[in-house]
């Protein structure tokens, strides 16, 4: 499978439906791809974008995952479109050179990998399928 790197665009409330949205865009590209998702999702990615910094940020980390991450490096994000058109992300991360691939949800993930300054990688079909030029 073939992925592609991007960057959160945007998180928004989608004027029509009122539903939250998530808007990834394709690096080099024009090419934008919307996930949406329920309003708490929303505000952990939201608050995350604009720098609300906990004091321990190993706590917030262990919070966000249910998992002691600390020690661990986050190699990137990946973004996958499932059969049903949900999202589902993966965090790739090493420890003592061991690999690890965890599943968590799309925004989680997605914060961590701001966080962390980590790569944010969706599945190619995923843009071919949902995505969008603007």
């Amino acid at each position: 499978m073939a992925f592609t790197e991007v960057t959160i665009d945007s998180v928004r409330l989608a004027s029509i439906s009122g539903e939250w949205v998530v808007i990834l865009k394709r690096k080099g590209s024009e090419q934008y791809l919307p996930i949406y998702m329920g309003p708490s999702q929303a505000d952990i990615l939201k608050r995350e974008l604009v720098g609300s910094r906990f004091p321990e940020p190993e706590i917030y980390e262990r919070f966000l995952t249910g998992n002691d991450i600390a020690g661990t490096n986050l190699e990137s994000v990946v973004v996958e479109e499932s059969k049903n058109g949900v999202f589902q992300a993966k965090l790739l991360l090493t420890e003592s050179g061991d690999s690890l691939k965890l599943d968590y949800p799309v925004a989680v993930a997605l914060a961590l990998g701001f966080r962390k300054k980590a790569r944010i990688l969706v599945d190619e079909s995923s843009f071919q399928e949902a995505g969008t030029v603007l």
